[in-house]
């Protein structure tokens, strides 16, 4: 399967945690073809459910207007979209920027509407039920949502495995990433968070911004002969570990010392 987008990475495996945050750890491989990492949006409207249904109707319209100007720029076959009520979840197949990016120029957009954005890196499943509708659930899209609970009106959160993967794309992203306090949810687990600042502006200035930053890391390259003794990268996300490196050889290596 696919590594990142334009990260150099050839291939990569999820292993799933016999517990989450403890324990030892389940060498299960997530069926590629069904299960994949992605990057993903979690926004809502503040206190929608207590406006009137005339007003909520132009709140949602107001938020489709807001998806469509952020989203405007990412190739439609690499983002979903799905209504949640008060808000929307988008998951994103590529470039783990295009979430960020997006999210930065919504909430720098949204003038009065009061939004709540969080971001995760995590484990999706995605199931394709016709041209216009996917079915996605899985711990990748939950954690978003619990990830954007946390957040204030007005606030960007990121989870740690998104800012640790951004800063692997390129250190520049590290300057975004404030580090807040560790918040627990409901159900115990505990989460590591980041804000994102608001000292760099997106709005129209996305497409800029994301090739600046871009820029100061190498393009993305195919496989090298010389590349298969380098050891694959474990990244955590939570419930699950991701798995990437530049060869078959190197992913089952790392999944060999995991088990």
């Amino acid at each position: 399967m696919r590594g990142w987008l334009g990260s150099g990475f050839y291939r990569s495996s999820i292993i799933r945690r016999s517990s989450p945050g403890q324990g030892p750890l389940t060498a299960t491989v997530e069926d590629s073809s069904r299960t994949r990492v992605c990057s993903v949006l979690f926004v809502d409207v503040a206190g929608y459910s207590k406006q009137p249904v005339a007003e909520q109707l132009l709140l949602k319209q107001a938020l489709r207007d807001l998806l469509n100007f952020a989203l405007d720029q990412i190739d439609p076959r690499e983002r979903r979209i799905q209504d949640t009520g008060d808000g929307a979840v988008v998951v994103f197949t590529g470039d783990p920027e295009d979430a960020l990016f997006a999210a930065m120029s919504m909430r720098d957009s949204a003038d009065a509407l009061r939004l709540r954005l969080g971001i995760n890196l995590g484990p999706v499943y995605l199931s394709e039920v016709s041209d216009s509708q996917t079915n996605m659930v899985g711990d990748g899209i939950n954690v978003a949502q619990r990830v954007m609970s946390f957040a204030e009106p007005g606030q960007l959160l990121v989870s740690r495995s998104f800012r640790d993967v951004a800063y692997w794309l390129s250190s520049e992203y590290d300057r975004l990433f404030v580090p807040e306090p560790s918040r627990p949810d409901k159900h115990g687990r505990t989460h590591e968070l980041y804000s994102v600042t608001t000292s760099v502006r997106a709005g129209r200035r996305v497409a800029e911004i994301a090739a600046s930053l871009r820029a100061q890391r190498p393009a993305a390259s195919a496989p090298k002969e010389s590349f298969a003794d380098v050891p694959a990268k474990v990244f955590d996300a939570g419930s699950h570990l991701v798995i990437s490196g530049y060869g078959k050889a190197g992913v089952e290596q790392a999944l060999s010392e995991l088990a």
